[in-house]
């Protein structure tokens, strides 16, 4: 018997010992719940294929007519920043009328890195990474000049003050600033960025050069293409505003359409002018690549400024 009860006693021992272990290991679980930093709520689905977004048109003048633009826009999850969450304006390149860049296309095949676009947007509104700044982010629609096609007016235009851009531009940040996009002081309008691809790269640089005079462009990313009045071969640059902001480059080796040379005199003359300016050469075309996104992208270069 006293063998038996011995042998129980270790059992009642162990027993103990095993509910305290479990009691303990409760209160580390429960510990280890309350200090997991909750989930950010996203903008942008995981894979970065589609983004949410809100659609305006804003309607302004060109001249005596009356004329509607459409606007795509979006602000990140959660609250806004003191003096507003940084603004980033993604300027498309020539494509059909009214293209979305919040969504994938599955019938384009991915053409000219197509699939790259709502990434880029999901770094901006997202900021996935957890490091630098989030945006919200606008993508007007280019003017319908080709009726089934859309571009910008920059090089096209002249002089440019007689273009449907410059009056739709002029009216479009005073709207963003009067409310028409929701609360202003959500925006910071006096931290914008822009980028785009070939036509929208073009009209990137468009900012630098007509809407900045109060130097609120803090910094440019030009894909495909150079300075404003350039296109395709044809590129002559001039004598760049003392504001021009910090600017980089993504430009493909066999790029036909805009041939690098062309990105490379307006590199060459931001350096020769004193101004900050970058490039990521890939071996690519004319397109949006892999290198536009995390530490080769643009939010990481629009981080630094």
């Amino acid at each position: 018997m006293k063998h038996h009860g011995t042998l129980f006693g270790v059992g009642r021992q162990a027993m103990d010992a095993i509910g305290k272990a479990l009691v303990l290991s409760l209160f580390v679980i429960a510990g280890s719940l309350i200090h997991i930093p909750k989930a950010e709520a996203a903008r942008c689905s995981a894979d970065g294929s589609n983004c949410t977004y809100k659609q305006r048109t804003n309607w302004y003048w060109c001249g005596l007519v009356y004329t509607p633009r459409t606007v795509r826009y979006q602000v990140p999850e959660g609250t806004a920043p003191s003096g507003g969450w940084r603004t980033a304006f993604f300027y498309n390149g020539t494509t059909p009328t009214s293209m979305n860049p919040f969504i994938k296309h599955p019938l384009l095949f991915n053409a000219f890195g197509v699939d790259n676009m709502a990434k880029i947007l999901k770094e901006m509104l997202d900021n996935p990474s957890g490091t630098g700044h989030k945006y919200a982010t606008f993508a007007p629609n280019p003017p319908a000049t080709a009726v089934v096609g859309q571009f910008w007016h920059t090089n096209v235009i002249f002089p440019y003050s007689f273009s449907c851009d410059n009056s739709f531009f002029n009216d479009f940040f005073k709207e963003i600033k009067n409310g028409s996009y929701g609360s202003s002081s959500q925006y910071n309008l006096n931290k914008r960025y822009a980028f785009g691809i070939s036509s929208g790269g073009y009209n990137s640089s468009r900012m630098a050069v007509t809407f900045n005079g109060s130097s609120v462009w803090k910094a440019l990313g030009i894909i495909s293409a150079s300075y404003a009045t350039c296109a395709g071969p044809l590129c002559s640059v001039p004598s760049l505003p003392s504001n021009h902001p910090p600017t980089k480059f993504w430009h493909g080796t066999n790029d036909f359409i805009v041939p690098m040379f062309t990105m490379e005199k307006y590199y060459d003359k931001l350096i020769a002018s004193g101004k900050v300016a970058a490039k990521q050469i890939h071996g690519g075309g004319h397109e949006l690549t892999p290198q536009n996104l995390g530490s080769t992208g643009i939010k990481n270069w629009f981080d630094k400024y």
